[in-house]
């Protein structure tokens, strides 16, 4: 199965790491609502956010829910990592 994108790899083959850091310390309750992305305080007043998105709609979708809440983003990558059957 192609994937709609134009690259020709299989749908799923990918996965997306996700680095966030925001521009203050967010609520750990967040967790939870950032789809389990681990949450870290760090020591200069920001947050940093990682993880690992299973799709790009899970990355567009992480990218809407922190700019529906209001969090003012210092830094956002995105990498795309070979799956576990490649």
């Amino acid at each position: 199965m192609k994937n709609n994108q134009g690259s020709g790899t299989l749908r799923g083959a990918y996965s997306w790491q996700i680095e966030v850091i925001a521009g203050a310390h967010l609520d750990y309750w967040l967790n939870d609502y950032f789809n389990g992305l681990t949450l870290r305080h760090n020591g200069d007043g920001t947050t940093t956010l990682t993880g690992d998105l299973p799709d790009l709609p899970a990355v567009y979708g992480l990218i809407l829910q922190l700019r529906d809440s209001g969090i003012v983003l210092i830094f956002l990558q995105v990498k795309r990592m070979k799956g576990k059957g490649d």
